[in-house]
Parts: structure tokens; C-alpha cells; sequence
């Protein structure tokens, strides 16, 4: 019967102290990040790819000025919600060919937005601001547009 003291289990401290674990918390944010913005970004394709079917659809009504630019604006919103959606698989992937289309859609909805908060289409504009806005910030938190550093001979990652 003897003493306990040696029966005590004893953790050790992770592998770098502080440092490690401020590293650790920052690429836990940083894939929260990621991951937030790859929302935002799925949810922009579907609202476009509903807007286009949308579009479609009313360009047969009778009140139709000119069929043919209703339809073509249509099938052009639902082929830009599917690239959005594989600048999201891409961006999850951190494929680096994603990375200036993505920045580009982004930028070129806010001039549009402006013109829309502009003719006092709040609704329109304000999510159209917020959600580019918004994207742009999260992958930016996310460091995907560091440079690419290959970790090794033979990377192929990119």
C-alpha cells in the first residue's frame, strides 16, 4: 500500500507552447473563414442560377418587349451562378487558378450595387454590397490569396 503520487497521470504540454497553440488558432479561423465564404458564395450562385430560370421562364410571357435579350440575359445569369459555384468547390480546393476570377466577380458587383443604391433599390443593393464585401473580407481572413509555397519536391498542390 503505498503512495498515489506516482498513479497520477500527467499531460504534457503540446509542442510549442503559446506559439503553437495561437498558430493553431488562427488556422481554425482561418478555415472558418474559408468556409463562410464558400457559403456566400453557393448561396450567390443559386440566387443567380434561380434568377436566370426566372428570367427564362418570363421571357415567354406576353409582356415581353424582346424575347430574345430576356432569354439570353437568363441562360447568362444561370452559366454565371455555376461558375460561382465552381469558384467555390475551387476556393475549398485553394486551387490557385480561382483566385483572380473570384476576385473579379466580387469586384464587379459593386459598381452594379451602386447603381441600384443609387435608384433607392435598397433591397437589391445593400445585399448586393454586403455579400461581395463580405467574401472578399473572409478570404482574405482566410489567407487564401497568400502566395503559394510548395511544401516539398514534387508539389503539386495549386
Amino acid at each position: 500500500m503505498g503512495s498515489r503520487a506516482g498513479s497520477e497521470r500527467i499531460v504534457p504540454a503540446p509542442a510549442g507552447g503559446p506559439q503553437h497553440d495561437n498558430a493553431w488558432r488562427a488556422a481554425r479561423r482561418a478555415v472558418h473563414a474559408l468556409r463562410a465564404a464558400a457559403v456566400l458564395l453557393a448561396a450567390e450562385g443559386l440566387l443567380l442560377v434561380c434568377l436566370g430560370v426566372f428570367l427564362v421562364v418570363r421571357g415567354f410571357g406576353a409582356d415581353t418587349d424582346d424575347r430574345g435579350r430576356a432569354e439570353l440575359g437568363g441562360l447568362f445569369a444561370v452559366v454565371a451562378g455555376v461558375v460561382l459555384w465552381l469558384l467555390t468547390w475551387a476556393l475549398l480546393a485553394r486551387r490557385q487558378w480561382a483566385r483572380s476570377p473570384l476576385v473579379v466577380v466580387q469586384i464587379l458587383c459593386i459598381p452594379v450595387a451602386v447603381g441600384l443604391l443609387q435608384a433607392h433599390r435598397y433591397g437589391e443593393g445593400i445585399p448586393l454590397v454586403a455579400v461581395p464585401v463580405g467574401v472578399l473580407v473572409l478570404i482574405g481572413v482566410s489567407g487564401a490569396y497568400r502566395p503559394h509555397q510548395p511544401t516539398g519536391p514534387g508539389d503539386s498542390s495549386g
